[in-house]
């Protein structure tokens, strides 16, 4: 059995000083410890389930009396007695409170700081571009947001997310697509990281049954050019400042996407085997291997002519800065000569065969005019090919697949040099004007 303490009075446990442990009684196992003049009340026990020596806090003397230290440590006592050690029934308990307080938090996680998480994680954890990081920033603010931003994430449907999609989906299926992307990928995240139950309200098998059909339309290709345009419209660029109209006129000498043009590095030039080598993982179809593009004198010139800006590794810098021009330049470019070409009483740049949504004529794009209308020269039986190419070799100017037969049966420096005189016909062609 326990020995018994006296019995203390409160004025006696108020004059108690000195550190160390004091048995204060009234109920087995109560004592005050005092430490650097603090005092605390405490119960000593032997746990009913470990069998060992245990003791539990039950407050500071300056917030906890006698009396209520005394009324605490009986009901530690009758819990023992029912077989329940009080630390551990504690522990469970502000555990059970620590999880429900974490459950009402993730409960009450509307879909905007849904949204901060995200971002705070693929910041942290993903090397993310910055136009990729813009972009999902403006779809957020433009799309999600002010539809569904303060709703609760575990509350949102389908036919909320429907709400978001509704308005893009016919007009815009290219944005509409990318932001479902972003919803999904946000939702399966926050699953992931167990912000709430259920299903993903972002399932395109539910969605498809809440969004309207859409009616299937011809696909619409790059405006281009038509070939016998081309001359007159490479004199009125090569007339054009900037280094954008520089740029676009060399990937209409290369034939290349206006992508791989704002991109290309000096470094990627081979000058005495006057070739410009494309990377790769920067081509569209990755998987044909390096785009080796051989360089006509006129191409070679011009690069020359800007080389001595020199201040960036891009070959065609955007001026505001040493990065790489935005597509959009280019489009500016070609917008402003075919406008000038209309207030000189001129015919514009235009596609004859494409149609806008509002049924005006399509202006060129740079795509069109680097590659459409190259291909379309290189069959041409007129202008400028009269067939002295091969289509095999004009596919892989633009570095499309070609059949095995023909890889094999063609040797790739015997290919190379076809393409280079291909491409220097081309050039000739295109400044026939100058």
């Amino acid at each position: 059995m326990p020995k018994v303490a006296t019995t203390l009075s409160d004025l006696q446990v108020r004059r108690l000083k000195g550190d160390g442990v004091y048995f204060v009684g009234g109920v087995v196992g109560l004592a005050l410890r005092i430490k650097n003049f603090q005092k605390t009340f405490f119960f000593r026990y032997t746990s009913p389930v470990t069998k060992t020596r245990r003791e539990i806090t039950i407050g500071s003397y300056s917030v906890c009396s006698l009396k209520r230290a005394r009324e605490q440590a009986a009901e530690y006592r009758m819990q023992i007695s029912e077989g329940i050690d009080p630390l551990l029934l504690r522990e469970e308990t502000l555990q059970k409170q620590r999880e429900e307080a974490v459950r009402q938090e993730r409960a009450a996680i509307t879909v905007s700081k849904l949204a901060d998480l995200f971002i705070q994680y693929k910041d942290t954890f993903s090397d993310w571009s910055v136009k990729d990081r813009d972009l999902f920033f403006s779809r957020l603010g433009r799309y999600i947001l002010p539809i569904i931003g303060k709703r609760v994430i575990s509350e949102v449907t389908p036919q909320q997310i429907a709400e978001v999609l509704q308005p893009l989906w016919l007009q815009h299926r290219a944005v509409a697509a990318k932001t479902r992307q972003m919803l999904r990928q946000m939702f399966s995240w926050a699953k992931a990281k167990d912000y709430f139950d259920g299903a993903n309200p972002v399932d395109p098998q539910v969605l498809q049954h809440l969004l309207p059909k859409r009616i299937i339309q011809e696909p619409r290709h790059h405006a281009m050019l038509a070939v016998s345009e081309m001359p007159r419209f490479m004199k009125a660029l090569m007339q054009y400042e900037g280094i954008a109209a520089r740029c676009l006129q060399f990937a209409i000498l290369t034939a290349t996407r206006s992508g791989n043009a704002r991109e290309a590095l000096w470094e990627e030039i081979n000058w005495d085997k006057k070739q410009w080598i494309i990377p790769a993982e920067k081509m569209k179809a990755s998987a044909n291997g390096d785009h080796i593009v051989p360089l006509s004198d006129q191409a070679l010139e011009l690069i020359r002519s800007v080389q001595t800006q020199g201040y960036s590794r891009y070959i065609f810098p955007s001026p505001m800065g040493n990065g790489k021009l935005s597509d959009a330049a280019l489009k500016v470019v070609i917008r402003a000569l075919h406008m000038q070409a209309l207030e000189k009483g001129e015919k514009g740049f235009v596609d004859p065969k494409q149609k806008t949504k509002n049924e005006l004529p399509a202006v060129a794009t740079p795509h069109g005019l680097a590659r459409a209308t190259f291909r379309t020269w290189a069959q041409d039986d007129e202008l400028g090919n009269d067939k002295r190419f091969s289509a095999s070799i004009a596919e892989l100017c633009l570095h499309h697949k070609i059949d095995d037969a023909y890889n094999g049966a063609y040797e790739r420096n015997q290919a190379l040099k076809s393409r280079a005189e291909m491409m220097q016909a081309w050039a000739n062609y295109c400044l026939s004007k100058e």
